[in-house]
């Protein structure tokens, strides 16, 4: 279990993706301190996925946004970091580039069809089972 410590140093938070946590746990009699990274969200990291998740697909920002009904400036400024994605707009890109939320806000891949696809096979094993 981690818990945020206001002692750390800028150079404790230099990690784009990661923030430090302290982590306490005993040793003998003395407890012992551990810093350990956890993720967190950062709107350019996001904003630069969506911006190659984009391009792998071969769509100009333009025609992104006219498939996915945002404007494109708003899109142009999601990618550069200017401003965070709404809710809304994560789940656009998530739902058209067939990728999970947790992609997109930290970086954590999965494939989605991949996790439909176990899901499926779970509930066919399920009805099996029961026949």
């Amino acid at each position: 279990m981690g818990y945020p410590c206001s002692v750390l140093s800028a150079q404790d938070f230099s990690s784009p993706s990661c923030g430090s946590f302290l982590t306490f746990r005993r040793s003998g009699s003395v407890p012992a301190v551990r810093k350990e990274k956890r993720m967190y969200y950062d709107q350019h990291v996001c904003g630069a996925r969506i911006q190659e998740l984009r391009k792998s697909k071969g769509y100009t920002q333009e025609a992104l946004a006219e498939a996915i009904d945002i404007d494109a400036k708003r899109i142009s400024k999601i990618e550069r970091g200017v401003i965070s994605a709404s809710y809304n707009d994560m789940i656009l890109f998530s739902e058209f580039f067939g990728v999970t939320l947790d992609y997109l806000i930290i970086g954590k891949r999965q494939d989605v069809d991949a996790l439909k696809k176990k899901v499926q096979d779970a509930i066919t094993q399920l009805q099996e089972a029961l026949m």
